[in-house]
């Protein structure tokens, strides 16, 4: 079941002492929100999944699906076999020229890359690529008022913790930079 937005806004808005919304705006609170959860994310990736079916291209270099921020589990899409997840450092140490080497239309290992939205796949693909199956994280959708949160329930409090962290680290009251900086230290842990 998806968390409503409206649920977390009245938690969040009870917990500010400001159910009217006077001194912290509604779209301040659904930003920070949306901040909160894509946070959540490259923290977490598991907070925010999809599984796509993915065309490789040839070569070792490819590109992640869009909207990826982190590539958590590859199969073959033909027959469902895992392919292993490895890094390039191991396979330049014993298998100098892995790049240039044999190619294949299936795929053994993947790496995943420094560089934004980049993965390499061993073998390097020929002319007629794989095409796998991927599960990763993505960045939710913006919320909404009328609508839910991006990321499964059960983060819901996580949520509305950076919410309240962001809330009080504006608020210019004495007391307000200690409750930001628990709020902070509930959702970072």
């Amino acid at each position: 079941m998806a968390v409503p937005c409206s649920l977390v806004l009245l938690n969040v808005k009870t917990l500010l002492n400001d159910a009217g919304l006077i001194h912290w705006t509604q779209d301040e609170l659904l930003n920070w929100g949306s901040e909160g959860q894509v946070e959540l994310v490259v923290l977490k990736p598991d907070a925010a999944t999809k599984t796509v079916t993915h065309q490789l291209v040839s070569g070792a270099k490819q590109t992640n699906p869009d909207d990826c921020i982190e590539i958590i589990d590859m199969r073959q899409n033909d027959n469902g076999n895992a392919i292993t997840p490895t890094d390039r450092a191991t396979l330049d140490r014993f298998m100098p020229g892995w790049m240039k080497g044999p190619t294949a239309s299936t795929v053994k290992h993947w790496m995943d890359d420094p560089q934004p939205d980049t993965f390499y796949v061993y073998p390097a693909q020929n002319a007629t690529p794989a095409k796998v199956i991927i599960t990763h994280s993505f960045t939710p959708p913006a919320l909404i008022a009328n609508g839910t949160l991006g990321v499964r329930d059960i983060y819901q409090a996580a949520i509305e913790n950076y919410i309240l962290f962001r809330a009080f680290s504006k608020d210019a009251e004495p007391a307000s930079a200690e409750r930001a900086m628990a709020y902070g230290k509930a959702f970072y842990g």
